[in-house]
C-alpha cells in the first residue's frame, strides 16, 4: 500500500507500484483533469506538482511518490476560488481545448 498527499488530503493506493502516477490519479481517484498525451514524459499534458516541483507523471511509478504531496490543477483552486493561474488564463483568453492546460 502506498501512501501519499493528494490536494491536501492523505490517500493510499493499493495499485501495482509499477503503474504509472497517471493512471493511479485518473483511474483510483477519478481526477480527469490531467492528460495521456505522448506516454513518453515529453508533452507536457500529463504533468502535476510532486512536493510543488512539476513532474511528468505518465512515467512516474505510484510508488516514487510515497510519503509526498501531489497536486493535480483540481487541487490548485482553494475554497472554490480560482488559483492565479487559472485566473489568468481567463483574461487572456489563453484556453483553446484545454488538452494541455493541466501541464501549464
Amino acid at each position: 500500500m502506498i501512501e501519499f498527499e493528494l490536494n491536501g488530503v492523505t490517500v493510499t493506493s493499493e495499485d501495482d507500484p509499477t503503474t504509472p502516477l497517471l493512471w493511479v490519479i485518473r483511474d483510483r481517484f477519478k481526477l480527469k483533469g490531467s492528460k495521456f498525451g505522448c506516454g513518453a514524459g515529453l508533452c507536457g499534458a500529463c504533468t502535476m506538482q510532486i512536493d510543488g516541483k512539476a513532474v511528468r507523471t505518465c512515467i512516474l511509478p505510484v510508488a516514487a511518490v510515497a510519503g509526498q504531496s501531489v497536486t493535480t490543477i483540481e487541487g490548485l483552486s482553494q475554497d472554490g476560488a480560482l488559483h492565479a493561474l487559472q485566473t489568468a488564463w481567463v483574461e487572456h483568453s489563453v484556453p483553446q481545448c484545454g488538452y494541455c492546460q493541466s501541464g501549464q
